[in-house]
């Protein structure tokens, strides 16, 4: 009978390597939020990112008094509420922009109803 020795387990800590800096956009927020060259902002698919996207569409909500860009009707909970972009998101989220103000300090899209929204388009 062959008596083998059991593979010694050590503890292995992999750490993926930081993503480096991109000539198409910069990270912001430790990674939540990419700003590109034209300008825009997209939240990512992140927990960092929806956080980011939830923060930022209750700023939406209390500058709208909680009313509803599309119906002008209450909405009750940040639950209900999503962004509804000013621009049009086409091409799979191509022209995607989840600022909420413009250079010039001007509101920039809104908050609405998922009803709404989807209704929309």
């Amino acid at each position: 009978m062959n008596r083998r020795r059991p593979i010694p387990c050590s503890p292995y800590h992999w750490q993926p390597e930081a993503k480096p800096s991109s000539l198409r956009y910069d990270l912001l927020l430790d990674g939540a939020v990419r700003r590109y060259p034209d300008g825009r902002e997209v939240c990512q698919d992140s927990p960092a990112g929806w956080r980011e996207y939830k923060r930022r569409l209750e700023i939406m909500l209390s500058r709208q008094g909680h009313m509803c860009c599309l119906c002008d009707k209450r909405i009750r909970s940040l639950v209900d509420a999503t962004f509804e972009h000013q621009r049009r998101r086409g091409m799979g989220a191509a022209f995607r922009d989840d600022r909420i103000y413009n250079p010039r300090g001007e509101w920039m899209n809104g908050a609405a109803h998922w009803v709404c929204n989807g209704e929309k388009g």
